[in-house]
């Protein structure tokens, strides 16, 4: 059961820091005209935690390239007869499938669990630092009960009024910059999960035929 959204006026609690985790102190030589602002709070725990996902985690990255062309025309259909997607909610729903498919993914990051329930993190950014909302049990949920509970997570997540527990729990999680127009980027690993995607922008390219020639 999902648990009840936070008050309006009250902030989102920082995740629990990582315990045992230290920066390398860094006597950074201030210029004149720098000022100095403490970090702390949300931005001071993601900081940790990064540092240690990419200190503790030997990462791979493995870069492929998808033809969405009939996803985007499917896309427009739909929209076309009133029911309106993103692309993100797709790549939710074929993420979803794929971990339903292949359970072997959610292995916790102790290496000794695999996890049953596709709990996807969805990676936000705020203001103060990045969240992930969990889409519980996403594998479970049509493609508009996954679109609806995507964007009710990420508008309260910016509005600061998610629950504790809506952002705990994930056993795979999808950070999406297309929209930003980045082409690759490498995100780092939200621990304990054992791997994340990273999703960038749609293109258009030349399709070659195999004889070599243009496609039309």
């Amino acid at each position: 059961k999902a648990a009840a959204p936070a008050p309006a006026d009250r902030k989102i609690a920082a995740p629990a820091a990582v315990s045992g985790t230290a920066f390398p102190v860094k006597n950074l030589q201030l210029m004149e005209g720098d000022t100095v602002e403490k970090l702390t709070g949300m931005r001071k725990v993601v900081a940790q935690r990064m540092y240690t996902s990419a200190v503790e985690i030997p990462t791979v990255t493995q870069t492929v390239k998808v033809d969405v062309t009939a996803l985007l025309v499917f896309r427009k259909k739909l929209k076309e007869e009133g029911h309106a997607f993103s692309v993100n909610d797709f790549v939710l729903k074929a993420v979803a499938k794929a971990l339903r498919r292949h359970p072997e993914i959610l292995v916790s990051l102790d290496g000794e669990q695999i996890r049953a329930h596709v709990n996807l993190g969805m990676a936000v950014a705020l203001d103060a630092g990045l969240i992930v909302p969990v889409i519980r049990d996403a594998d479970l949920l049509s493609l508009e009960a996954l679109s609806a509970k995507a964007k009710d997570l990420a508008e309260r997540a910016r509005a600061n009024q998610l629950g504790a527990d809506e952002y705990k729990g994930s056993t795979f999680t999808v950070s999406n910059l297309g929209m930003f127009g980045v082409e690759s980027f490498t995100p780092i690993i939200n621990q304990p999960d054992a791997a994340i995607l990273g999703v960038s922008c749609t293109e258009d390219e030349l399709v070659m035929e195999d004889d070599g020639t243009i496609a039309k």
